[in-house]
């Protein structure tokens, strides 16, 4: 099926952190971690964003890991081609485009934490394009008092679900693994919970030895996009686990 197809290749792009959509670097202070489960680490992540400590969430991610161990080669053989605005292929033997990949990978982890305050705190506003100001339908103030981090105190992930897929996803999931060093990849859908309604996310998850880390907020088989969380009731959430072509 064509859309299978489409949602195998973009695997790759979000596991190497080609998502075009960093503004800018983030801050590599805090020490990543590793977790025994990827569950462990998506709740420990998003217990974080709920306490309003978006550096203690990002250490549950795995750019640092990434960085480290891309195969830049392997990668560009992947692609065909080496996009500018792709700032995450480069050389993990050289600790000058180490240290940048370090700083750029956390801007994007942080990114998709932006993305999905945005998607709660206001909803109104497409991540994804401009929203003009003007009229009374959203003033600059309605925004100002919007972005209210501690409005996502009550943020719990409620029921977390492996994406099963066809054996091509499986395939090219442990070669986008690869890619970046790791020995195993997956994908989640997350039940969030947030001020009594209930949304949809997806968490993409890296294994490097027993350790389990994040790598993006999106599951590509899911079609989720990336860092938003979309409203959705706890039936349509099980049509989507049932759905998976693996299931």
């Amino acid at each position: 099926m064509p859309w299978i197809l489409v949602a195998v290749l973009a695997v790759v792009a979000l596991v190497l952190g080609v998502l075009l959509l960093v503004g800018g670097g983030g801050s590599g202070d805090s020490e990543q971690q590793g977790f025994a489960t990827p569950e462990e680490a998506i709740e420990f992540s998003t217990e974080k964003i709920a306490d309003g400590d978006a550096a203690a969430a990002l250490t549950a991610w795995a750019g640092d890991a990434q960085a480290e161990n891309l195969d830049l080669v392997g990668t560009l053989e992947r692609f065909r081609a080496l996009t500018p605005a792709d700032t995450s292929s480069v050389p993990s033997d050289d600790e000058f485009f180490v240290d940048l990949a370090k700083s750029t990978r956390a801007g994007t982890a942080a990114d998709q934490y932006r993305r999905m305050a945005f998607s709660l705190l206001l909803p109104e506003v497409r991540y994804d394009t401009t929203t003009r100001l003007d009229g009374d339908d959203l003033t600059a103030q309605d925004v100002a008092d919007g972005l209210d981090s501690e409005r996502l105190s009550s943020l719990t992930a409620q029921q977390v679900d492996l994406v099963v897929g066809p054996e091509q996803y499986d395939e090219t999931l442990a070669q986008a693994a690869a890619l970046v060093g790791a020995d195993e990849r997956r994908e989640y859908v997350v039940l969030y919970e947030w001020d009594g309604d209930t949304y949809l996310g997806g968490v993409g998850v890296l294994r490097y030895g027993d350790d389990w880390q994040i790598d993006t907020l999106a599951a590509s088989l899911a079609n989720t996009p990336n860092g938003a969380l979309e409203p959705t009731t706890a039936d349509e959430y099980d049509d989507v686990v049932e759905g998976f072509p693996g299931s």
